[in-house]
Formats: structure tokens, sequence, C-alpha cells
């Protein structure tokens, strides 16, 4: 043991007296002193123990996370009514996809000024009208009389408006100044000579006029069909469908609106374009994709969709790529009323595997809206199409088990409203 100590004491002495010029000159060899590797050493367990906590730290925060009980797609949902309430003036704070207290305080003063029943929790007919009124106020806030109504009552006078037209309560135009009328001498009457009034030729039949195909635009279906949604008190559900294409186009009308809402959460993310130049790129699609829609009113589901993903795979592009590409011009088509542009992104989707936008090409193939109108074979055809697709694993845009539910009872459901002239027995008579 004093061999020991009487060591440890010759190392201690002799790194005293190394000039310290040579101690510098030598630091990887001063390194290897018994007291510095010690100290290196306990260092380091520290560190590895500050690791550790760290790592146990991180992992029950990603565990807490996951375990939160809000699913990716509910806590985008969350966020769209959040971006939504600020956008009308119901200030929640933070956009983060937790609907806490504040955000409930919101929307309870969203459902009194709408007259909905005031419980600070939203229902399918109150989230989609508010998340709807959003993307519609970015669309048409800057257009009469939209405009005067956002410059003279602000987002919920706007919002107020949007609730109006559903009731079918005409939207009140801001009073117009008096004409000034200055006061002149009155004239003097004129006589006239009498005139003959010529006898009217009997020209007693009834019109034979040639009419084109009068169609609407997405715009307006949905216009129309929200006020009758509310009329109805909500959303046709799957076990109420009793008019199988009113049903569907409140879906179409859904699906639109979402498809509008995830076309700005991926227009956000794109570097060094304007919106300008990006609808400009949504144009060039519209062309490139034109000649795959020529005929497809009439032509099979599966062959419009083989020529279409053999066009895109030819193109060189990725498909990941122009299915983004794809679900941001789909929402841009929409927020301008393009309807050609939105059939044409749709048609892009499904070609590029997205085989649940095959529902976008039903709706308005169904519809005429920017194409021509299709037989009720072809355009279920391409809702079958989608549906199979969503049971492979695709989606359809705002993608819910309710909406499936209802997409599948409509497409499955007999003819209804169909127009046919009556037939009653007859008896014959000796």
């Amino acid at each position: 043991m004093y061999k020991k100590f009487l060591c440890a004491g010759f190392v201690a002495s002799s790194l005293v007296l190394v000039p310290v010029k040579e101690t510098r000159a030598n630091d990887a060899a001063a390194l290897i002193g018994g007291a510095l590797i010690g100290g290196i050493i306990v260092n380091e367990v520290h560190k590895n123990k500050q690791r550790q906590r760290q790592k146990t730290t991180q992992q029950t925060t990603r565990t807490t996370k996951r375990s939160s009980g809000i699913s990716t797609a509910q806590r985008q949902q969350n966020r769209d009514v959040q971006t939504s309430l600020n956008y009308f003036g119901y200030n929640v704070g933070a956009v983060d996809g937790s609907l806490g207290r504040k955000s409930r305080v919101g929307i309870s003063r969203y459902q009194t000024d709408m007259g909905y029943n005031t419980d600070g929790y939203l229902d399918e007919h109150e989230r989609s009208f508010l998340v709807g009124s959003h993307q519609r106020a970015l669309a048409s806030a800057h257009v009469a009389p939209y405009n005067q109504i956002l410059a003279s009552q602000g987002q919920q006078g706007l919002l107020r408006a949007y609730r109006n037209e559903q009731l079918g309560i005409p939207i009140q135009q801001p009073p117009q100044a008096p004409i000034q009328h200055t006061t002149a001498a009155a004239p003097a009457p004129v006589t006239q000579a009498p005139t003959t009034v010529p006898t009217r030729a009997n020209t007693a039949a009834l019109p034979d006029f040639t009419f084109g195909q009068a169609s609407r635009t997405a715009n307006e279906l949905c216009n129309e069909v929200n006020i009758l949604t509310a009329a109805n008190g909500g959303l046709t559900t799957a076990n109420r469908v009793t008019d199988a294409n009113f049903a569907l186009n409140e879906q179409f009308c859904l699906a639109r609106t979402q498809a509008m809402a995830e076309s700005s959460r991926i227009e956000a993310t794109i570097p060094n374009l304007t919106a300008p130049q990006i609808e400009q790129q949504c144009e060039g699609l519209s062309q490139a994709i034109a000649p795959q829609l020529v005929g497809i009113e009439t032509a099979q589901a599966g062959q419009v969709l083989a020529n279409t993903s053999a066009f895109l795979r030819d193109s060189g592009k990725p498909m990941n790529q122009l299915i983004s590409g794809g679900k941001v011009c789909l929402g841009i088509g929409y927020r301008t009323d393009n309807a050609k542009m939105a059939m044409a992104s749709g048609l892009l989707l499904a070609g590029a595997g997205e085989l649940g936008y095959g529902e976008t090409v039903s709706h308005h193939l169904r519809e005429g809206i920017g194409t021509n109108r299709a037989t009720g074979q072809q355009s279920t055809e391409w809702m079958r199409l989608a549906l199979n697709g969503v049971q492979a694993g695709s989606t359809v845009p705002g993608q819910s088990a309710d909406r499936i539910a209802v997409l599948n009872a409509a497409v499955n459901a007999p003819s209804a409203g169909a127009v046919a002239f009556p037939v009653f027995p007859t008896t014959t008579g000796n």
C-alpha cells in the first residue's frame, strides 16, 4: 500500500515539475493523467445518465401524444374549425387541433349567432356550414354584394348573410344615397291625335323553341343544396335516404368544401410561387387532361381510367407530385368555380391511383358540371369504382364512416323522384 501511495505521489510531482511549454505541446499526453481520466469518465457517466433521462422523457411524451385519443384526421378537422372561427371573429386563439375551453366558448358564440342549440359542441351540419362558409368567403368576399356586406358589417355579417341565403332570406342591399331632383316647371300638355289600334292577328299556338342544355355551376348547386339541407333540419343520413340524387348532391358539396380546405393547406407549403402562378399551372393541368375527358360521358369508366393512368406514367412526373398537384388544383377549381379544372383534377387523381376521387368524377357527370351530363349508369359506375377503391385503402375527400355509408345507401337506392305519367286501370264498356 505504501508503494502505491509513493507511485501516485511520484506521478503527481512529475506532472507539477514538467514545464508549462512542454505540457501545452503535449496536451494529448497530459490528458493521460489519472486525475483527468477519472474526471472525464465521471463526466461521461453523468452525461449518459442525462441522455437516458431525456430519452425516457421523450418516449413518455410521444406515448402521451399517441394516447391522446385524437386521430390525425380529427385533429385536422378541429384545425379547420378553429381557423374558420378565428376568421369570422370568434377568437379561439392558437390553431392547434385541440378544442379546449377557449374553442368551446367560440363555438357557443357561433351557435348563438346562427340560432343553433348553444352547447359548445358542433354537429355535422353546424361544422360543415362553418367550414364551408369560410371557404366560400375566401372565394366570394371580394365580389358584390358580399364585399359591401364585409365592408359594412365585417366577417360575422358575411356569415349571417350566408345563413340567410340558406334560409331563403334575400340579402339586404346597403341603402343607396337619395337622388336629388330639381324642381322644374311642368310642361304644357300636348294634345295627341287618337291612334288606331290594329286588329290582332290570330296567332294562338303553343310555343316551339329549341333549347340548349341548362347547366349550373358547382357554387350555384351547393347554394341551393345548403338551403334545402337547412330546411330539412340537417344532412341526409344513411338510414333515411328517400331522394338518392339529393343525398348525393349533399355529399358532393361536403367533398367540395373538404377539397378546398385541403388545397389551401397544401398550397401554403409551396415555396416561391404566388397564388396567380399556382392558378396558371392549374390551367395547364386542365389543358393537359382535356383530351382524356373527351367522350367521358359515354365511355366506360375503366377504359378512361386506364388511358389516363398511361398518360400520367408517360409524362415522367413522380406520381406523388402529380397527386399533390391534383389536390391543389381540385380545390382551386372549386374555389374559382372553374368546373373544367375541378373535373380534370378529379380525373387526374383517380388516374394516379387515388381511386376514391372517382367520386368527384361521378358527381360532375351526374349533374353535368364541367362536362356533358351522363346517364345514371355512367355516373354510378364511377361512384362504385370510388367506393371499391376506398375498400382497397384509397380515400375520398373528407372521408368519414358516415359519408361512405350515405354514398353506399344512395348509390344502391332505387331511383327516387323519377317523373312518370300516371297509369290508371280502365274498364271496357259494351
